[in-house]
């Protein structure tokens, strides 16, 4: 009897092994490094920018991803850059920040991510404007919103065309990592229609003593995969945390393939901020005004990306001069 309990046991062992075997040969860990280079010759054209004129290496990430399982998965990534200040040195140095460092869980049509992670403000109209190495989008560029925090992302897709992502975070963003016992909440829907429509609204909200809320919703239509135009609207609630204090504004951009390497494209943005109780002119007049680019862009192979562009700022203040650049323009992936 204990002889034949061993020879059971002994199978099922065998059985066992054979089945973590076939599951380990199924899938083998794997992973990869990148790299993007931003960088630019500008020079100004205006009066108020005409002795403005550098090569500049923008920015820089450094990361690597590493797929653990068929469902987890993990990425680390540096982001080297100049700080935010107003150093006229600023751009001499470089900061290197963590932007991303977590872990994600994907199955089927969920998606978890949890650390150091980027955030779906945006995320679409980036990937629709397609040249974050030459403009931020409109909350980015503006300050309505980070581009990454800690904290934790679900994101849901009902269906191809809904797909719904809740994020609980920090809110002060990958550059500033401090800790309190306040925490920002972000809802966001998207929706896909036919014949290359797409919609989505998104909405957070922070409340560490003023409420700041932010709203962005984005609707794009692309034809033939040819030709793309692109609404978004942006508006935030007391800003900076301050109350009554509102921003909002338009960002119109689209884009035409001449051919597979040669692509137009053009974009507008403008900002506006509100009149506060017993104030004659808006709050952030000196900031406000309205953003033009516009240019052509050239892709030799498929991981380069060049531009030649116009750019200009026109203030809203009449005091204050219009800055126009002409712009090189370069993106590199690794």
């Amino acid at each position: 009897m204990d002889f034949q309990r061993l020879c059971v046991l002994v199978l099922f062992s065998m059985l066992l092994f054979r089945g973590a075997a076939q599951e380990s040969s199924a899938f083998t860990p794997h992973g990869r490094a990148f790299g993007v280079i931003f960088a630019n010759f500008h020079h100004g054209i205006s009066e108020a920018a005409s002795d403005e004129a550098a090569f500049e290496i923008v920015r820089a990430y450094l990361g690597y991803e590493h797929q653990l399982s068929p469902e987890f998965s993990a990425r680390i990534n540096l982001d080297i850059g100049s700080p935010d200040d107003v150093s006229p040195y600023s751009k001499l140095r470089r900061y290197a920040y963590f932007k991303n460092a977590y872990v994600q869980y994907e199955k089927e049509a969920l998606e978890v991510q949890f650390g150091l992670i980027s955030l779906l403000q945006y995320k679409l109209q980036e990937q629709i404007w397609e040249r974050r190495y030459l403009k931020k989008s409109f909350a980015d560029e503006f300050k309505l919103g980070s581009s990454a925090d800690l904290g934790m992302m679900a994101r849901y897709r009902f269906s191809p065309a809904l797909e719904a992502d809740l994020t609980m975070m920090n809110g002060e963003g990958y550059s500033s990592l401090q800790m309190d016992n306040y925490f920002k909440y972000g809802a966001g829907v998207t929706l896909e229609f036919p014949e290359g429509w797409v919609n989505r609204v998104y909405f957070d909200y922070y409340n560490p003593g003023v409420c700041q809320t932010t709203l962005t919703w984005v609707s794009s239509f692309t034809w033939r995969k040819n030709l793309n135009l692109t609404a978004e609207y942006n508006s935030q609630d007391n800003s900076g945390f301050r109350k009554g204090r509102d921003l909002f504004g338009w960002s119109f951009y689209g884009k035409y393939n001449l051919t597979p390497k040669y692509q137009l494209f053009a974009r507008y943005d403008i900002l506006r901020s509100n009149k506060v109780a017993g104030g004659e002119v808006p709050w952030h007049l000196s900031e406000d005004g309205s953003m033009l680019i516009a240019g052509v862009q050239f892709t030799p192979i498929k991981n380069i990306k060049i531009a030649l562009d116009y750019q200009d700022w026109v203030p809203w203040a009449a005091n204050l001069p219009t800055r126009s650049f002409i712009f090189v323009d370069m993106e590199v992936k690794l």
